[in-house]
């Protein structure tokens, strides 16, 4: 009787070890522990931590318990394990530091698992079933034709965009802007805080961003002054513009109060605003800045868009050859002086054909109303050359201030 007593005991407390080993794995791997660290010191394969990471569930108290086998088969039914794994590493990654939770970023991590036979569509019914997606905004758009740029490698297209004012903290000295610029190709960025939206600003972002990035073919942007230049001297281009014209890039304004048409930094605002800058608490502005630069970096190197079939912006971006611009060149020591070039803006007619760029106003068409077109300014022999579906609709004489 003693000695069946104490095997049965024995028994017991195997299990309940058993049972806390299940625990702390689970415990670990969410918590952000190297799966290796977690089951080569107990002994265990690597399946093991699968199994039972799968078997996880917040909502059954019993879930690292021994289930009695049964025959029972469920057909066209997620497997419930694959489903638990599945919203937990949605939730690790929600709770992991700048980390993407779509579901190619869910499908990564169960690669990384040995996982590889869960497809998208799979994910994605999970995700929604468990309430875990959040619908995107949703711009309107005009079903009109729209001039477009094709962008089949790096560095045909960047596309700029100012964020703020934001603040850190309260008070008026805790203000600044983010200047945000991207590849529209590979969704590389490269990105900095200021304490204003000066041109100087704008032009110093540029020149760090093409420093990393390469100097693209062309650099589109929306109406924010501080890219422009003065609405008081509308033929005189601001230091935006002339940087542009230095290195050989073609600016291009989009319509205005049409913020879609830079759909590509749309989307990274969006990222940028919800997994850095609403994640944690800045200090003060260099920490801002240190962060910002430790984040961009990351997305680089570790967001996963399914245009680029999973590979990150760094992988796509670096592959091709880029002509960079040299980090010897400073952007305060030196005069830019004006060089020819081309400058674009694309604008909706009004009822009459009549478009505006800056402050003036150009009658184009009267037969094209409510119809979008596209400006060019030849700055070498100072035409304005007006375009409709790839043909010239208008020419005018536009002498430019070349200071």
């Amino acid at each position: 009787m003693t000695i069946g007593y104490n095997l049965l005991k024995k028994e017991a407390i195997a299990m309940e070890q058993e049972y806390q080993k299940r625990i702390n794995a689970v415990k670990s791997y969410l918590s952000g522990e190297k799966p290796s660290t977690i089951y080569k010191p107990l002994g265990k394969p690597k399946q093991w931590l699968w199994f039972w990471l799968g078997r996880y569930d917040p909502n059954d108290e019993n879930w690292y318990k021994d289930r009695p086998k049964t025959n029972k088969v469920i057909h066209n039914k997620i497997d419930e394990k694959i489903e638990n794994l599945v919203c937990g590493i949605r939730n690790k990654l929600a709770n992991t530091k700048y980390s993407q939770i779509g579901t190619l970023a869910i499908q990564w991590e169960l690669k990384k698992l040995g996982i590889t036979e869960i497809p998208i569509w799979t994910i994605n019914r999970i995700i929604k079933r468990n309430d875990l997606v959040k619908e995107p905004e949703i711009y309107e758009k005009r079903n009109k034709l729209y001039p477009k740029i094709e962008v089949i490698a790096p560095n045909i297209l960047h596309q700029l965009d100012l964020i703020g004012p934001r603040y850190i903290g309260k008070g008026k000295n805790n203000k600044f802007f983010s200047i945000n610029l991207i590849d529209v190709f590979s969704n590389a960025v490269k990105f900095k805080p200021y304490k204003g939206k000066r041109d100087i600003f704008v032009t110093d972002l540029l020149v760090s961003g093409w420093q990393l990035l390469g100097i693209p073919k062309y650099l589109q942007f929306d109406n924010e002054l501080s890219f422009k230049g003065s609405n008081r001297y509308p033929r005189t281009f601001g230091n935006v513009i002339k940087l542009c014209l230095h290195f050989g890039v073609e600016p291009i304004f989009i319509p205005e109060a049409e913020p879609w048409r830079q759909g590509v930094i749309e989307k990274f605002n969006n990222v940028y605003d919800k997994t850095f800058f609403r994640r944690q608490h800045f200090s003060d502005f260099e920490h801002l800045s240190k962060e910002s630069y430790v984040f961009e970096s990351f997305h680089n190197q570790n967001h996963r868009y399914g245009k680029l079939r999973g590979k990150t912006p760094w992988d796509v971006h670096a592959s091709v050859t880029r002509k960079v611009l040299p980090k010897s060149f400073n952007l305060y020591k030196r005069h830019i002086p004006f060089k020819e070039g081309r400058v674009s803006f694309i604008r909706l007619s009004d009822e009459k054909g009549n478009v505006r760029f800056f402050t003036e106003t150009f009658k184009v068409e009267k037969d094209l109303p409510n119809e979008y077109v596209k400006g060019t300014i030849f700055t070498k022999p100072n035409l304005l050359k007006f375009y409709y579906d790839g043909r010239i609709i208008k020419i005018y004489k536009y002498d430019i201030n070349k200071r």
